[in-house]
């Protein structure tokens, strides 16, 4: 309703600005403004290169001293110089001969502002003009405090000169109040900057004394979840002061208020998020101990998950603070919002409640060999919504972890031991003698072989009658389980295996279907008839030529 009210005010006098005055004296003030803009611009191009030229020809850098620079503000004076003699030449309605006074004495206090700094600038210069003794006594620690002195007083006196000299502008409740209680404003906001800077350098110089100091990392991480609360405290602290002494208008105390449970509710959210990485820390050394119920993964979840409790819950204070809502209600908005999240996202919280059941019960941990749903390969990460595996052909498998909680997993990565179960075959013509010296062959290369554990001997049995083979069953177990190592030896102890049977004439037996046609020495053909008289088959080479065998 105000803004509305406002605005009418300037349509109307608008309105009389425009009613008021002859099209001639529009044309002669915007005469004024254009060609006083273009003279200025001559004049000013003209005065920097001549002074230029003059320092040159003196032997002085323009660049250092910046002379030329001290131009620019001046433009700002003969701008509103300007305003004033284009103001002349119309008739203008109250109200905005107070606002085009307010501009040009904004334009004038900029000037002023920009020549201060200007020559508060060339201090340097000046200081190391001055004799070797004198400038021992200004050390450039103490010429920089003393600028910056000089310049937030140069702000101060020229702000408040503008404020004095243009009342008009601002609201009337400024005016109610004694000069002191804003005296004592600035010293509260001089006082709070002067205790952020102390609280700042005194945490830095505690950080930097801690940060090669392992038994006194706890203090650091609380020291450094610190820093930024302690600022934003000292700063409600003057935002309170301010809306203490100063009683303000309705709508102003309200911003104020809600400015400062903002502050305060980020201060604390601030510090509990920093605090976070000294849980982590804690949690961390707990997982590097041998016997932990943790891994580092587990940590990291720890971490997020509990930097996002920090963030929701700050933002529920966060906004209460900026709407004054009460808690319950933006707890149930946020529990009806909460419902339509979760059903919209079973299959997110699935996955991330079955990482955290996998962290908890840890089946298998980053770099272990897995089989799960057809898949054998290595854990490369354990994610929150996934677990990627790369498989033995080099293939990356990205499982959920969902289905990675409710699957039937194999370690293999946490197997103590190798074992080979392996059936060594030979002919069924060995003779008995010659299959229990296979068997002591074997006993013998394996008794004590590389890689056995004491609790776990190898067992060789002859042990089954195959179909067209005898079978010696052979089993041993290899410590510790390095597939690499194990394969090695299992190739030499098959070279000696076949090498040992080789030279006592055993022989292996591979799946054949043998049909004797005709007799040789150990199994003679013979022949029956209706007669039941056998007849052997006699040898050929006993005949003498052109005989027929009957």
């Amino acid at each position: 309703m105000n803004d509305s009210k406002e605005f009418a005010n300037f349509d109307v006098l608008f309105d009389q600005f425009g009613s008021g005055n002859e099209p001639w004296r529009f044309f002669v003030s915007l005469g004024i403004l254009v060609v006083g803009l273009i003279v200025v611009e001559i004049l000013f191009r003209f005065i920097k290169k001549h002074i230029r030229k003059y320092m040159e020809e003196k032997g002085l850098s323009p660049e250092d001293w910046k002379i030329p620079s001290i131009l620019s503000p001046l433009r700002l004076i003969f701008i509103a110089l300007l305003l004033w003699m284009a103001e002349s030449a119309v008739i203008i309605p109250v109200g905005l001969v107070q606002l085009i006074h307010g501009i040009e004495a904004l334009l004038v206090a900029l000037s002023v502002v920009l020549i201060s700094f200007h020559l508060i600038g060339m201090l340097d210069r000046l200081t190391s003009s001055l004799p070797q003794k004198i400038q021992e006594g200004f050390p450039e620690p103490t010429v920089s405090r003393l600028k910056s002195i000089l310049r937030v007083s140069v702000l101060i006196m020229v702000g408040a000169a503008f404020v004095y000299t243009q009342r008009t502008l601002f609201p009337e409740w400024l005016w109610k109040y004694a000069w002191w209680r804003y005296l004592l404003i600035i010293i509260i906001i001089n006082l709070v900057f002067l205790l952020i800077r102390i609280s700042e350098k005194f945490l830095s110089g505690m950080l930097i004394d801690l940060k090669d100091q392992e038994e006194k990392i706890r203090t650091r991480f609380v020291l450094q979840a610190t820093v930024w609360p302690i600022r934003l405290l000292l700063i409600t602290v003057a935002v309170y002061a301010f809306k203490e002494i100063l009683p303000l208008p309705d709508s102003i105390e309200r911003i104020a208020e809600g400015a400062t449970g903002l502050l305060t509710t980020l201060a604390i959210v601030i510090f509990l998020y920093r605090l976070v990485d000294l849980i982590a820390h804690e949690l961390v050394r707990v997982a590097q101990k041998p016997d932990n119920l943790m891994d580092q993964t587990f940590v990291q979840m720890v971490r997020v998950f509990a930097r996002m409790i920090v963030i929701i819950v700050g933002s529920i204070y966060i906004i209460r603070a900026l709407t004054g809502k009460p808690l319950s209600a933006l707890l149930a908005g946020l529990g009806i919002g909460g419902l339509a999240v979760a059903l919209a996202s079973q299959d997110t919280l699935k996955n991330f409640f079955g990482s955290i059941m996998i962290m908890l019960d840890k089946p298998f941990d980053v770099g272990q060999r897995i089989t799960v749903e057809g898949v054998d390969g290595v854990v490369e990460n354990i994610g929150f919504r996934s677990t990627r595996v790369r498989t033995l052909t080099g293939h990356l498998v990205t499982m959920p972890n969902e289905k990675m909680a409710t699957s039937k997993i194999e370690n293999i990565g946490r197997r103590p031991s190798i074992r080979r179960l392996t059936n060594i075959t030979i002919t069924y013509d060995t003779p008995p003698d010659k299959v229990e010296r296979a068997v002591e062959i074997i006993r013998g290369i394996l008794e004590n072989h590389e890689g056995m554990h004491p609790d776990f001997p190898p067992r060789v049995y002859f042990n089954e009658f195959n179909d067209a083979s005898l079978n010696i069953m052979m089993i041993y177990w290899y410590f510790p389980p390095n597939y690499w190592d194990f394969i090695d030896f299992s190739q030499r102890m098959n070279l000696q295996i076949m090498r040992s049977f080789e030279a006592e004439g055993i022989e292996f037996a591979f799946p054949t279907t043998t049909t004797y046609l005709a007799q040789d020495e150990r199994r003679p053909l013979h022949i029956r008839f209706s007669g039941d008289e056998a007849l052997s088959t006699p040898n050929t080479e006993d005949q003498e030529p052109g005989e027929s065998q009957g």
